[in-house]
């Protein structure tokens, strides 16, 4: 088994040199920590996080904290796809990645305490942004970093990644609207009133300013029966912008059984998710990459470690999405 006396011996400095290059120490040097973490690979060096985290008062382990979780696991496929994003940049830094779920927001809670109070987690990632939040709350009290993905209600001295809602709403309307020559544009949300909802609409009235929103409630059922009246009542409407890919999916079904002028609706919806896939002709989905938002998320995490020459002074970081190209691929 290979040490880091090994790796000192190795790479000719002192063991200290090597434990604070392979915790990324901003003490450091970049240069030489690239020098000795070439070495540690190479020499097949395995960190004893175990033992590293009985000498350390923080945890080799970032906490990724999901609001409570429904059923449908199509329905987090874009929660999945930041967690590829955040556990890639992790591995990189040696840290493991921990989740604290629940099925309600008690459960979710307790897990992030216990993570805080028996783990010595000091670092968070929140897949969610709500008001007043008592997680939030628990984490600032014991000092945690955090980042949180999408814009939060409230942004003093919040860090935070998110895409630009407003701009992808607007500009996924414009291109919908000039490439079917659309008169009457449909706003597809939920009441659940997340921020990035809200941020689409704004960027939808943008392009629409008098076009018209229907808002869904929660329950499956009842939004098809909204659906269903809705377009039973309004022939007029010839394309669907949705908040996401699943009402989008949803809406456009139930508008091509009821309006008959339109069999393939055109609609735009947001994370080409599998829904996306599933919507076949005419539905297009803007990519608000996941992945990308992930690994930036760990990277601002982590921008206290970097040396004072390499920090970076923002609070959030505003990753790009990538708009459908029409003809083409529609998903």
């Amino acid at each position: 088994m290979v040490t880091i006396q090994d790796i000192a011996n190795k790479s000719g400095v002192a063991i200290s040199t090597v434990s604070r290059a392979l915790a990324d120490s901003p003490k450091i040097s970049v240069k030489t920590k690239e020098r000795i973490k070439k070495i540690a690979q190479d020499m097949g060096y395995t960190p004893n996080f175990a033992a590293r985290n009985l000498t350390q008062s923080e945890s080799n382990t970032v906490g990724v904290v999901f609001q409570p979780q429904a059923s449908d696991s199509a329905e987090n496929d874009f929660a999945m796809q930041l967690l590829f994003g955040i556990n890639s940049q992790l591995v990189a830094r040696q840290y493991l990645l921990t989740t604290a779920t629940g099925s309600n927001w008690s459960e979710v809670y307790n897990a992030v305490k216990m993570m805080v109070e028996a783990g010595q987690v000091r670092r968070f990632i929140l897949l969610y942004t709500v008001e007043n939040d008592p997680i939030s709350e628990l984490l600032r009290e014991n000092k945690a970093r955090v980042v949180v993905t999408g814009e939060p209600e409230q942004a003093n001295d919040v860090l935070y990644v998110d895409n630009d809602n407003r701009r992808a709403g607007e500009e996924a309307t414009r291109q919908l609207v000039s490439q079917f020559n659309l008169k009457a544009p449909l706003f597809v949300r939920t009441l659940s009133d997340w921020r990035y909802e809200r941020n689409r609409e704004i960027g939808f009235h943008l392009a629409q300013p008098d076009g018209p929103v229907l808002s869904l409630p929660i329950n499956f059922q009842a939004q098809k029966q909204v659906l269903e009246s809705y377009f039973e009542l309004h022939h007029e409407i010839d394309g669907i912008i949705a908040s996401d890919d699943k009402i989008g999916y949803l809406a456009r079904n139930q508008a091509q059984a009821h309006l008959p002028t339109h069999p393939k609706l055109p609609t735009i919806a947001f994370n080409r998710s599998e829904y996306a896939r599933l919507g076949g002709k005419n539905f297009y989905s803007v990519d608000m990459l996941p992945r990308s938002l992930g690994s930036e998320a760990v990277r601002l995490l982590f921008n206290d470690q970097r040396s004072l020459l390499e920090q970076t002074k923002a609070t959030s970081v505003i990753v790009p999405y990538r708009l459908p190209e029409f003809g083409g691929d529609t998903w």
